[in-house]
C-alpha cells in the first residue's frame, strides 16, 4: 500500500526569481536550502525555501537559454504567467510509488514524463522516477517522488523544528492550513483526491468568503486540499476559473491573530483582495502573481499538530 508523506514543494512560477527570492526572505524569513539552481534540461532556475513545514519552490524559466519556451515549464509560463504551478509530495518507497502510478493510470489520469511527453503506459517510466500528472486530470499538476539522498531536505531530519515561525516570526503561523484548488467539476475532483489518491474527507460545506462549495481533503501526512467549486459568477475563484479553467487558486497559512497578521502584511505592501473576520486573501498584484491566504479559522476535523 502506498503512503503519501510530507509535501516536497509547491512551485511559485515567476519571471524574476531574484526579486521573488528576496520577497520570500523579507516577508517570511524563509529557511533556504537551495538558491538559484539552474537546470539546462528543464530550462529553469529554482530555489527551495521553507516556511515551517511547508516548502515553496520559487522558479522562473531560463530566458537566456534557447528553447526555454518549448519545454513544459516554459510553456506554462508563456500561457499563464506568474502563478502557482503544482504540488509535489513524497511517497515512502519505490513499491508505493509504483502502486500509485498504477492507480492513476487505471483511473485514466494522464501521466507525463520529466520533459512533458505523455506516458502511454505507466511501465514506460523507470520505477524510481517521479510521477507527473497532467493538470487537466488532477486540477493542477501533481508530482510524487521517493525521497533521495541527492535532494537535501532539512525537514526530513529529526532535529528540524518549525516552531520558530509560530513563536518568533511576526505572522505567528500555527501551521500550513491548506491548498485551494479551483474546479467546475467538484465530483470529479473528489474522485481523484479521495478514491484514487487516497485522501480523507474532513469537511464539506460552503466557503462564505470565496463563495464556493468546498470539500476539504487530507492528503499525506501534513496537508489538506480544499476542492472549491464557485457558487456564482464574479467571485475571485469564478474569475480565476474564467481565465485558467482549473488550477491552484491559493496557499493558506493558519495564524494566531488575523488583525496582527494583516497589519504585518500591509507593512510589507501586501493588500487584501477579499477578507472577512477570519481570513485575509492577498491581491496577487501585491504577492508576485499568486493568492496567499492567512486565516484563524480551523478546518473541522483537522487533527494535525500546530508548529
Amino acid at each position: 500500500m502506498f503512503t503519501i508523506g510530507r509535501n516536497f514543494h509547491v512551485i511559485h512560477m515567476s519571471d524574476d526569481i531574484e526579486a521573488l527570492d528576496a520577497w520570500y526572505d523579507d516577508v517570511f524569513s524563509v529557511n533556504r536550502w537551495v538558491t538559484n539552481n539552474v537546470s539546462p534540461e528543464l530550462r529553469r532556475i529554482a530555489s527551495l525555501v521553507g516556511i515551517g513545514n511547508l516548502c515553496v519552490e520559487p522558479m522562473q524559466p531560463t530566458f537566456d537559454i534557447d528553447g526555454w519556451e518549448t519545454v513544459p515549464l516554459g510553456r506554462f509560463y508563456q500561457r499563464w504567467g506568474r502563478q502557482w504551478h503544482s504540488i509535489a509530495w513524497y511517497v515512502d518507497d519505490v513499491e508505493g510509488l509504483t502502486e500509485l502510478r498504477d492507480r492513476l493510470e487505471a483511473a485514466d489520469v494522464e501521466l507525463l514524463g520529466l520533459l512533458g511527453g505523455k506516458l502511454e503506459h505507466a511501465a514506460d517510466a523507470p520505477e524510481d522516477r517521479p510521477i507527473f500528472t497532467h493538470p487537466n486530470s488532477t486540477l493542477t499538476q501533481l508530482e510524487f517522488m521517493v525521497p533521495t539522498e541527492f535532494i537535501f531536505d532539512p525537514r526530513l531530519h529529526v532535529s528540524y523544528r518549525p516552531t520558530w515561525w509560530h513563536d518568533t516570526h511576526p505572522l505567528h503561523i500555527r501551521k500550513h492550513s491548506h491548498f485551494t484548488l479551483a474546479t467546475r467539476d467538484l465530483e470529479h475532483a473528489r474522485k481523484i483526491y479521495v478514491d484514487v489518491i487516497g485522501g480523507t474527507v474532513l469537511h464539506e460545506g460552503q466557503n462564505d468568503l470565496l463563495k464556493t462549495r468546498s470539500i476539504f481533503v487530507a492528503v499525506g501526512r501534513d496537508d489538506i486540499v480544499e476542492l472549491a467549486e464557485p457558487l456564482e459568477s464574479g467571485t475571485p475563484i469564478a474569475d480565476y476559473l474564467d481565465e485558467n479553467h482549473h488550477g491552484m487558486f491559493s496557499v493558506s497559512l493558519q495564524v494566531e491573530d488575523l488583525g496582527a497578521a494583516a497589519r504585518y502584511l500591509k507593512s510589507k505592501d501586501i493588500e487584501a483582495r477579499v477578507e472577512d473576520a477570519t481570513t485575509f486573501v492577498s491581491d496577487p498584484a501585491t504577492t508576485h502573481g499568486v493568492h496567499w491566504a492567512f486565516t484563524t479559522a480551523a478546518i473541522p476535523n483537522d487533527q494535525r499538530q500546530e508548529w
